[in-house]
C-alpha cells in the first residue's frame, strides 16, 4: 500500500493558503524547537487506482524513519513522532532531528526572515532586506545588507557587505572573510580573514585581521584590547580611525549619558531663567502688571518651580549614572593596559589612533609598527580630554 506523507513542520505548515490574501514574502519563519513525543508527520493511505499527485508518497513508512523518530499507530492513523528535542528536517528521504535549524539555500523570498531560539546554519547567503536571529549562526555564503542578530558566535564563510542600516550584532566571536561598508558589533573578538573596507567595527576584546596581506582601510575600528593587521590605512591619507584599550560599548553609554545630562542641565537653566523673568515682572512698582496678569504669572511660576524640582531629581540621577559609567570606563582601561596595535607590513598616513587616553594622527608612512601602552611609548602623545 502507498501512503501520502503529511508533514507537521516546515514554514507555515499549519496554515491553509488563502488565494485572495496578500503574500508577505518577508514574514518571519518562526522556528520552533520540538519536544520528544511531538508528532512530525502522519500518513494517509492512497487508493492504488487514484491519480498520482505531487505529494510525497512512500510504499513503506519505515523508509522515512531515522534513529531520531519513531512510527506509532493511534487508532487507524499512522504517526511519526520525535524521540528527542531539536529541529525536524526531511533530508535524503528521511525525517530526522538536528540540534540546529538548517536552511538549504539562501535566506530570501523562499524562506522569509528567520527567527530561531537555537543555532542556525544557512547553506547559502542572507540576501538584502531579510533578517536572521539565532543563538549561534553559520553562513556558508555572504551576508548582504541584512539585519542579523546572533546571541552567540557568528561564522560567515564569505563576506559581510553593506550592512549599514542596522548594526550586525554578535554576542560573542565573529569570523568572516571580509567586511565592506558595514557596521559590526561583537561582544568578544572579531576575526577577519582578508580585509575591512570603510566599516564601523566594534569589539569588546580584539580585532584580528588574519591573512598576511590583510588590510584595514577607512571607517572606525574600536577594540577593548588590541588590533592586529598587515596593512592599516591606504594611500592619499584615507581617513581611518582606530581606538584601542577602551570598551566601545561602555564608552558609547557614557557619551549618551553625558548628552542626556547636558540636555537636563540646559532645560533647568531655561526654567531658572524663566522664573527670574517672572520675578522681575512681578516686582515692578509702576503698575504695568495687572492683577489678572500677576495671578497668571504666579501660577506659571509655581508650575515652573514644580517642574524644576522634578528635573533637579533627574539631574542628580543623571550625574550618578555618568559617575558610575566614568568609573567603569576607567576600570576597563586600567584592566586593558596591555593593549597593542600591531601592523606587520605597512602603516599609512591619515590614521587617527587612540590608545586608552592618548591619541596621535599618523602623518608619515612606515613599515612594521608595534605600539603598546602609551605610558611607555614615544609614538603617542597625551590626549587632551578625549573620552
Amino acid at each position: 500500500m502507498s501512503y501520502r506523507v503529511i508533514f507537521h513542520f516546515g514554514r507555515h505548515a499549519d496554515e491553509k493558503p488563502d488565494p485572495g490574501a496578500t503574500i508577505d514574502y518577508h514574514r518571519a519563519h518562526q522556528a520552533v524547537r520540538i519536544e520528544p513525543g511531538q508528532p512530525l508527520a502522519h500518513l494517509e493511505p492512497i487508493d492504488p487506482s487514484a491519480t498520482s499527485t505531487t505529494d510525497l508518497t512512500v510504499e513503506k513508512p519505515e523508509d522515512l524513519l531515522s534513529p531520531a523518530v519513531e512510527l506509532c499507530e493511534e487508532g487507524s492513523q499512522l504517526l511519526i513522532r520525535s524521540r528527542r528535542e531539536g529541529f525536524p528536517v526531511f533530508a535524503d528521504g528521511k525525517i530526522t532531528i538536528n540540534d540546529f535549524l538548517a536552511i538549504s539555500g539562501d535566506v530570501n523570498f523562499r524562506t522569509g526572515n528567520i527567527d530561531c531560539p537555537g543555532d542556525v546554519v544557512v547553506n547559502g547567503s542572507i540576501m538584502s532586506g531579510f533578517s536572521v536571529r539565532a543563538d549561534n549562526l553559520t553562513v556558508t555564503g555572504s551576508i548582504e545588507n541584512a539585519r542579523v542578530e546572533c546571541r552567540g558566535n557568528l561564522v560567515c564563510h564569505g563576506g559581510i557587505v553593506a550592512c549599514q542600516d542596522n548594526p550586525l550584532v554578535c554576542g560573542a566571536n565573529l569570523w568572516c572573510k571580509y567586511l565592506e561598508n558595514s557596521y559590526i558589533e561583537a561582544g568578544k573578538n572579531i576575526f577577519i580573514a582578508k580585509s575591512s573596507l570603510h566599516s564601523d567595527i566594534r569589539a569588546r576584546k580584539n580585532i584580528i585581521l588574519c591573512h598576511q596581506d590583510a588590510v584595514l582601510v577607512g571607517g572606525h575600528s574600536a577594540a577593548g584590547n588590541s588590533l592586529y593587521t598587515a596593512v592599516l590605512g591606504a594611500k592619499w591619507a584615507t581617513p581611518t580611525e582606530v581606538i584601542l584599550g577602551c570598551d566601545p560599548f561602555l564608552t558609547r553609554k557614557l557619551l549618551q549619558a553625558q548628552a542626556e545630562l547636558a540636555e537636563v542641565e540646559s532645560e533647568i537653566a531655561d526654567l531658572q531663567g524663566r522664573i527670574e523673568q517672572i520675578n522681575t515682572f512681578l516686582q515692578h512698582e509702576d503698575g504695568e502688571v495687572t492683577p489678572a496678569e500677576a495671578h497668571r504669572l504666579q501660577e506659571e511660576r509655581e508650575l515652573t518651580e514644580n517642574k524644576l524640582g522634578f528635573l533637579e531629581t533627574k539631574l542628580n540621577q543623571a550625574r550618578r549614572q555618568c559617575e558610575d559609567l566614568e568609573k567603569r570606563v576607567a576600570e576597563f582601561k586600567s584592566a586593558n593596559s596591555d593593549c597593542i596595535l600591531q601592523v606587520t607590513t605597512h602603516l599609512f598616513s591619515g590614521v587617527h589612533l587612540v590608545i586608552r587616553d592618548a591619541e596621535k594622527r599618523i602623518e608619515e608612512e612606515s613599515g612594521k609598527v608595534v605600539l603598546t601602552n602609551p605610558e611607555a611609548s614615544e609614538e603617542i602623545v597625551p590626549a587632551s580630554g578625549r573620552q
